[in-house]
């Protein structure tokens, strides 16, 4: 009895040990790429008392989360507020248009401002609210901030050596790191077909052992789905009222009507292409930008104006892509068709983390008790590599 006591504890400790590591993971990832994964962060006031500046909130995908209605607090991409960030508001009321926000803490409504009805495509996430009530995780934001601030430090100092740290040539250090993944894959392939009899024969007297196949195949997909997420999420289509527009600063028929675009990259720290596209005889300054995490950068689109009292609108959509490859090669698949851009960065994406992890750990079977495990990692890398 004793026995399977110990065993269920274990398998209890193991479940739990592997549902923290899919948590933080998924945490670091959501925090790399700037989107929401299972929790987010208020950075302002607005939502005080409900949500202090710098508490977490658990964040429901909206594609999960069911409808969304009047006393429900949402994550949405604004396009005015903040110019165009992530904002934590609550659903006050709902028009044609869309949907009514206001922070708790704020006297009037966004639309009284300059923020139009949010629509469904804009909302990322919706905050857990069991019996009405907001959950909350005092100050988690001000502890992923400032871990955000240290891993920005590491990757500063890592693409300076590595020669990278021009926000152009981004692509880069994805570069390095696939054929990185790719050299330490070879080298433990040809290690292994060298020493693999004997080390299975040794590894199989043991009892605990791990295959570093299944943990790279697992990490892959821990990664790749918020990456994803964050490609894919934050991808919007809004629309401008270049006749309103027209009628308002008294634009004359056939002269350009201009407007702004925002590619919002503020909560990121890797670097995205943004890339917009526009309906009718339209001219976008700068079809696509490079936006380094942390940032925010915009370009001008130009519409001809509408003869007088014709209401003309522009279609905008926007995607956005990891800079994993070259941005022209990016460019050049999405031209094709958006999917065939995030198959081929997701094929790059995987490649370069299965090589990565298979290359660090080998393909053989591991004891899970090795006697490696009193040797520093910068050692255990020297011999791998060496």
């Amino acid at each position: 009895m004793h026995r399977y006591i110990e065993m269920l504890r274990t398998y209890v400790v193991r479940g739990l040990t592997l549902a923290g590591f899919v948590l933080v993971l998924a945490l670091v990832v959501g925090a790399l790429a700037g989107q929401p994964v299972l929790l987010t962060y208020v950075e302002s006031g607005s939502m005080s008392p409900t949500i202090e500046e710098g508490d977490g909130i658990v964040a429901i995908p909206e594609q999960v989360a069911g409808d969304v209605e009047q006393g429900d607090v949402i994550v949405f991409q604004s396009q005015e507020i903040r110019g165009g960030e992530l904002t934590t508001h609550r659903v006050v009321g709902e028009t044609a248009s869309g949907y009514i926000t206001r922070g708790d803490a704020n006297p009037f409504t966004d639309q009284d401002g300059a923020e139009p009805p949010v629509t469904e495509s804009q909302i990322v996430a919706v905050a857990w609210q069991p019996g009405g009530q907001v959950v909350t995780i005092p100050n988690f934001g001000t502890a992923v901030l400032a871990g955000r601030v240290v891993v920005t430090n590491i990757l500063t100092a890592v693409t300076t050596v590595l020669g990278v740290e021009q926000a152009a040539e981004s692509w880069q250090a994805g570069s390095v790191m696939l054929v990185s993944g790719v050299i330490l894959f070879a080298i433990s392939l040809g290690s292994g077909i060298v020493n693999g009899s004997s080390r299975e024969r040794a590894r199989s007297r043991g009892q605990d052992t791990f295959d570093p196949r299944y943990a790279a195949l697992f990490l892959t997909a821990i990664i790749i789905v918020p990456a994803n997420i964050a490609m894919v999420a934050p991808g919007s289509t809004h629309q401008i009222p270049a006749g309103e527009i027209a009628t308002g600063n008294n634009i004359a028929p056939g002269e350009p009507v201009e407007a702004t675009l925002v590619a919002n990259n503020e909560d990121a720290l890797v670097t995205m292409l943004v890339v917009f596209n526009a309906s009718g005889r339209t001219t976008i300054e700068n079809r696509w930008l490079d936006v380094p995490g942390g940032e925010t950068d915009s370009t001008a689109l130009y519409a001809p104006a509408p003869p007088r009292g014709e209401q003309k609108v522009v279609t905008v959509s926007k995607r956005r892509y990891i800079v994993l490859l070259p941005p022209a090669a990016i460019i050049a698949m999405h031209d094709i068709h958006p999917l065939v851009a995030l198959g081929v960065i997701n094929a790059a994406l995987t490649v370069a983390i299965l090589a990565f992890v298979i290359g660090l750990l080998g393909t053989s079977k591991r004891r899970i008790r090795d006697t490696d495990r009193d040797i520093p990692l910068y050692l255990r890398l020297k011999r791998r590599l060496l």
